[in-house]
């Protein structure tokens, strides 16, 4: 769910509800445990103030980070979609799962690191500067900062795939072996593992009566090695479509003429097709969709004088696609909405549709081919 938008240097930043939570969790953690401890015998609303000035230093540190990616991705030629904060941190989205060279695979991936290392460095020098100069928590807040900062660079360097580290070895690999698939595969096992061994540490430390901190490491486990899952299938399933379009994979047509009564679209349309969702035409030319769980609380008896055109879907719900549009592409845009099948129109006629059941087919028909 996102809480609220925003752009920087026209990259669109996206807040994740779940980035409140982190937030709060930094602010009480620090406010209630770290400043006290380092710094005593101040008011607590005084460390309260500290706690949440320095977690928004915090976040802020980790959107720099994401941005440094997407700065040099941007000066590289890769499209950059957005940067999404939550619970976990940030992640970047580009529009292409990987650049067209190892050397740019690690440019891009690098420059996150050693942003985080130069703000620990910028930190550390005003902490050295004004330690005569500023009061203990405010000295205590910089030396924190320093601290996060290095933190925040060395674990993006783990060689846990998809941090930082994890994307240098596949660039590596990719550079040594050519196949970018299989350095995507083995750098994705790595990262896996990496995150088993993540989440046992963190077993081991509620053993040790460390709760909290074994918790965030059983949590962030759990999100890197389904991350890495993730990512490493998105990959297998946008090489595989590689150098096909839409045109060559698309379905023939099978569509509803506007006016119809529900009656007619359930037995003429859903039952002899088997299908749930049908492109709608209107003398020819496409004019949306229509989904047969939009009528389901309407009577059955009243089908017969109930018309499919009040019930058809908003258009922010599906994805049109063009015969030329890269498979690949198409694939991302169907995961993103809720309708399965897309109509596939060009100067609006319609040509055929496509949905994701038919691109996991064709991957499945691939695959079974080069094996």
């Amino acid at each position: 769910m996102t809480v609220a938008a925003f752009s920087i240097s026209g990259i669109r930043i996206r807040v994740d509800g779940s980035w409140f939570i982190a937030f709060f969790l930094f602010a009480w953690t620090l406010s209630e445990g770290y400043f006290p401890f380092q710094a005593p015998n101040y008011p607590a609303i005084t460390y309260w103030v500290f706690g949440t000035l320095s977690a928004v230093a915090l976040f802020t540190s980790v959107l720099i980070h994401e941005l440094s990616h997407c700065i040099v991705a941007r000066r590289l030629g890769v499209q950059v979609r957005q940067i999404t904060l939550f619970i976990f941190g940030g992640v970047s989205e580009m529009g292409q799962t990987h650049s067209n060279n190892p050397l740019s695979e690690f440019r891009i991936t690098i420059a996150g690191p050693l942003s985080s290392i130069g703000l620990g460095i910028v930190f550390a020098g005003l902490s050295y500067l004004l330690r005569n100069s500023v009061g203990r928590l405010a000295y205590e807040m910089l030396q924190y900062l320093v601290y996060v900062n290095f933190l925040l660079a060395v674990f993006n360097l783990f060689p846990g795939f998809p941090l930082d580290g994890g994307r240098v070895l596949r660039s590596f690999l990719w550079y040594r072996s050519g196949d970018f698939r299989q350095a995507t595969r083995s750098a994705a096992r790595l990262g896996a593992a990496f995150a088993v061994g993540l989440m046992a540490l963190g077993l081991l430390a509620m053993a040790a009566t460390q709760y909290m901190m074994g918790l965030w490491l059983v949590l962030i486990g759990m999100f890197l090695k389904k991350s890495a899952e993730t990512e490493n299938r998105t990959v297998q399933v946008r090489t595989t479509l590689e150098h096909l379009k839409v045109r060559d994979i698309m379905a023939p047509p099978v569509a509803v003429n506007k006016g119809t009564t529900v009656a007619e679209l359930v037995n003429q349309y859903v039952f002899h097709y088997h299908d749930r969702v049908f492109p709608v035409v209107d003398h020819g030319s496409f004019i949306g969709m229509i989904d047969i769980r939009a009528f389901k609380k309407i009577p059955s008896s009243e089908w017969p004088n109930t018309y499919i055109d009040a019930f058809m879907a908003d258009s922010s719900q599906y994805c049109v696609l063009e015969p030329d549009t890269d498979a690949r592409d198409a694939f991302l845009k169907l995961m993103e909405h809720p309708i399965y099948k897309a109509p596939v129109v060009k100067d609006d006629v319609l040509l055929g549709f496509l949905s994701r059941n038919d691109l996991v087919e064709v991957i499945a028909l691939k695959n079974d081919l080069a094996a």
